[in-house]
């Protein structure tokens, strides 16, 4: 990772990959686009009923030299030792270019369907923890030595692939709550600042500044060596000149908040441009996520930040 502070660090765009209704033809033509348009990184969520994110994001790594990422894998779909072979492997065959993003698991529905336990978000957090402890020894070491735990039983495995990126691919943790940006902080190479499933007010400027302090907190002299990353949800580029009211906004944001909080974006490109060198400067944030709809009105924001 860059060793620049985030208010400093170099921006980075990131393309979310939508998986529903996916062609092989259409990914490679979004990688395509993205590449050329100044993205860095192409992102897949991990959400089932869809294409499986690890095999989707490999196929467009094999058609353009971009970093890969998913965003992010939910822990309680797969066994540790699993994952970590298959990042492993992954990894190498895109020549060291994946980044890692791993998340405790929060949509309800998906475990229900499945067949899996809902457990409290506190024993979901605490397995995520153990597997990401469990991902850098073996990424790094080609092993694994957990003791058993209120986690997982023990696991003692040994020949496991190493990564190509040393000591492994860059980590990137999100949430919304203290506890666990507060272990971001100290564990991941990446933090995403995410709202809080079901509260309409964690979007806010005033949300995002008490995230922010936790995270420097927590981090201490690390805060250096972090990379901040925001998901955005909604651009208006009409935002200030627009005659009559405006649609309803995403999450019910109100329109006077919208401007101010770092998940949407308003105005047009160099508005834009001044906004997102504003928010690193305040905020450390230098990785912004998108989805395609957003990449043609984002195009001259990227030629110059990217």
């Amino acid at each position: 990772m860059p060793s620049s502070s985030p208010e400093s660090r170099r921006f980075r765009f990131g393309l979310i990959l939508d998986s529903h209704d996916a062609t092989r033809h259409g990914v490679v033509e979004l990688a395509h686009r993205a590449e050329a348009s100044g993205i860095a990184v192409l992102l897949g969520t991990d959400h089932l009923g869809r294409w499986a994110t690890l095999p989707l994001l490999q196929s467009a790594a094999e058609a353009t030299s971009l970093r890969i990422g998913t965003f992010v894998l939910n822990n309680d779909l797969r066994h540790p030792t699993v994952l970590a072979q298959e990042l492993a492997t992954i990894d190498a065959i895109t020549n060291g270019r994946l980044e890692i993003g791993i998340g405790a698991g929060w949509n309800r529905q998906e475990y229900a369907a499945a067949g899996l336990p809902f457990d409290a978000p506190g024993e979901r957090v605490t397995r995520m923890q153990a597997t990401v402890a469990m991902l850098k020894q073996a990424l790094g070491d080609g092993r694994i030595d957990h003791e058993a735990d209120a986690a997982y039983p023990a696991i003692h495995q040994d020949g496991l692939p190493t990564s190509v990126q040393r000591p492994h691919p860059p980590i990137m943790i999100g949430g919304g709550g203290p506890r666990i940006l507060r272990y971001a902080a100290r564990e991941a190479d990446i933090i995403g600042i995410d709202p809080r499933a079901g509260d309409p007010n964690d979007i806010t400027e005033a949300a995002v500044d008490r995230k922010i302090a936790w995270i420097r907190e927590a981090a201490g002299d690390r805060w250096a060596q972090l990379e901040i990353n925001i998901a955005l949800f909604e651009l208006d580029p009409d935002y200030h000149t627009r005659s009559g009211p405006p649609a309803p906004r995403a999450r019910g944001i109100s329109n006077a908040e919208m401007s101010r909080s770092p998940h949407y974006i308003v105005g047009d490109a160099s508005e834009m441009i001044d906004t997102l060198l504003e928010r690193r400067d305040r905020w450390g944030i230098s990785y912004v996520a998108m989805r395609p709809e957003h990449l043609d009105a984002l195009i001259p924001v990227l030629s110059v930040l990217a």
